[in-house]
């Protein structure tokens, strides 16, 4: 894709790919056209895996968030909203969608579902064998480590250019699912338990609530339709 590769951003050394315990397999298209919430559940455990200078870095997602689009509140693409800015959600499952937070900070998120609408999936925090668990805990810190910022959304992590996720699948029962964070603006859907997390995983950004429970649920009321997170701090398109 013109324009990705004139100005990449170095990740850190930490977390070039250790020698062993990662998969060799990138997803293909078929694993992000799931429903979001299956996506968000196929993210965990999986490797985020990106190049610079032809090296291979990344780091073994432990948490997400599911976003539902039209219909949630806490979505940049709530009520239909689409601008040049959320444009890749309007992509094809398998498309980066990054923004900025206070200007400051980017968050990464994996577009899921068929092309058309805007669904999307937050990658909350990482881990590497040779990093601190506090390195990559946060959305922020998962793209600072990485070297992912604005101009990165819109890969594609399923076209083979570099960019890509390696599925590692993790047993629905250590699968923790609870409310998201830093909804509360969103009324009803700041309850929804869309958020997904590696139980007892020190890199887990926040612990999940009292009510938070394990293994298979039904879909939260409204789920269908994911976006980014709406978050008061981001820039405006």
């Amino acid at each position: 894709m013109p324009g990705f590769s004139a100005h990449p951003v170095r990740p850190l050394d930490a977390l070039r790919l250790p020698p062993a315990g990662v998969p060799d397999r990138a997803a293909g298209r078929s694993f992000f056209l799931a429903p979001t919430e299956t996506v968000a559940r196929r993210l965990l455990g999986a490797w985020f895996v990106r190049r610079w200078r032809g090296r291979p870095y990344g780091a073994r997602i432990v948490e997400v968030e599911a976003y539902l689009g039209v219909e949630d509140a806490a979505a940049h693409s709530f009520g239909g909203r689409k601008t040049d800015r959320v444009a890749p959600m309007y992509g094809s499952g398998g498309l980066l969608y990054v923004f900025a937070v206070y200007g400051m900070h980017y968050c990464a998120n994996v577009v899921a579902g068929e092309a058309g609408t805007p669904h999307a999936v937050l990658i909350r925090a990482g881990e590497h064998p040779a990093a601190p668990a506090a390195l990559l805990r946060g959305p922020a810190k998962f793209c600072r480590a990485l070297g992912i910022v604005g101009r990165d959304s819109g890969r594609d992590l399923a076209g083979g250019g570099g960019w890509e996720i390696r599925p590692d699948p993790v047993p629905a029962r250590a699968i923790v699912r609870s409310p998201r964070v830093g909804v509360d603006y969103a009324g009803e859907a700041s309850g929804w338990p869309l958020r997904f997390s590696i139980s007892g995983n020190p890199a887990v950004s926040r612990p999940p609530t009292r009510s938070a429970s394990t293994g298979s649920h039904r879909r939260a009321t409204g789920a269908g339709r994911p976006g980014g997170p709406r978050s008061r701090g981001s820039e405006r398109s």
